[in-house]
């Protein structure tokens, strides 16, 4: 009797698993980000707009941040200051949020919500006479609705 009730209750969870499984509406919003010496490679490069999360990991060798921005430029047209770094309340440019100071080997995570529209994803360190935005770590990237 008792292995009854529990095949019943068994066969109703796994039910429910699979309704919730049916109904949930293929959010793909999950973005795998790597950094690198010197560049953003994400997957997938554009997502449908809400919120959005990035998981974020310094696969390199040197500190590195993930900034985002909303703009219509072309991803190497940022305004950028007299250090050669990217303006973040530049002309053109809306900041969204960032993630400052990730370590070699170590991740953050960065949800945010984001409308339709083109974005570009950077790092805005600068050491020394090394600026990683103008050795190319950047990357476009789009919000569809």
């Amino acid at each position: 009797m008792k292995t009854k009730n529990f095949l019943k209750v068994l066969s109703v969870l796994a039910l429910a698993g699979l309704s919730l499984a049916a109904c949930s509406d293929g959010d793909d919003s999950g973005l795998s980000v790597e950094l690198n010496e010197f560049s953003i490679v994400v997957e997938p490069s554009s997502v449908a707009s809400g919120e959005v999360s990035f998981s974020v990991e310094n696969v390199g060798g040197i500190t590195h941040e993930f900034v985002v921005v909303s703009t219509d430029l072309d991803a190497s047209d940022l305004p950028t200051t007299d250090d050669g770094s990217v303006d973040e309340e530049g002309e053109g440019i809306t900041p969204i949020d960032e993630i400052e100071d990730i370590e070699p080997g170590d991740s953050g995570s960065l949800t945010v919500d984001l409308d339709p529209g083109d974005y570009v994803l950077f790092c805005n360190v600068v050491e020394g006479d090394q600026v990683h935005y103008q050795a190319g770590m950047y990357t476009p990237f789009t919000v569809s609705e």
